[in-house]
């Protein structure tokens, strides 16, 4: 009997250092320090942003900024005007059963409240900052106070046991304030992935649970 409770706590506990392991989705450049630039240096269009896909009018759209906003990773942030974006193919498939965890920076070092949103996507395809034939999975708008710092926001999405959007492709997409002449800023893009218990691992959890009480309550 002690020999079960042994093998049963081990297999708990495989379980749950399983069920909470959470693994980093690479983002490129996913705190826009490429290219290098100097202090207070920036750039817009058509200068294309390194390892994303942007809107590209030639004119004040989108780019890359060395500020010195407080709060920031590294140099530089991203900034958006308007109605522009900027997004990413992951080249990753989206997992089944799973918690994905958008954390990033975002602020208004001009001054201003003005919204930011932030998006997950699943297929389609990525280019010029929009996405495609894809299917919008999950987002976060926030007012962002033009206070000069970058502060961190986080959103989730949990994807199904399986069909729908389960194997398709996941791309980040973020957007200016749809509001002209203004921008926002964005910095420091991570995306976790978190495996969702399945409902035998959490019976299995509780059958162990009460085998310790009652082995504790023997002893």
């Amino acid at each position: 009997m002690k020999n079960n409770i042994k093998s049963l706590t081990v297999g708990v506990l495989a379980l749950a250092t399983s069920a909470a392991y959470a693994v980093d989705l690479n983002i490129v450049n996913h705190s826009f320090e490429d290219p290098a630039l100097g202090s207070g240096s920036f750039f817009y269009s058509p200068t294309p942003v390194p390892g994303w896909t942007a809107t590209a009018t030639g004119g004040a759209d989108r780019g890359i900024w060395n500020t010195a906003a407080s709060g920031k990773d590294g140099l530089n942030i991203a900034f958006v005007y308007g109605v522009n974006a900027i997004a990413q193919d992951l080249t990753h498939a989206i997992l089944a059963d799973t918690t994905y965890t958008v954390t990033y920076l975002v602020g208004r070092p001009g001054g201003g409240n003005f919204n930011s949103n932030v998006e997950l996507w699943a297929g389609g395809s990525v280019a010029n900052g929009a996405v495609t034939g894809g299917t919008r999975i999950a987002n976060q708008t926030v007012v962002v106070p033009g206070i000069g710092d970058m502060i961190e926001h986080s959103f989730t999405f949990t994807s199904p046991n399986s069909g729908g959007v389960v194997g398709q492709n996941l791309a980040l997409r973020f957007t200016g304030p749809d509001n002209s002449g203004s921008y926002v800023s964005y910095d420091n893009f991570r995306i976790s992935t978190e495996a969702v218990p399945e409902p035998a691992s959490m019976t299995v959890l509780g059958l162990a649970a009460i085998a310790a009480y009652r082995k504790k309550r023997k002893a």
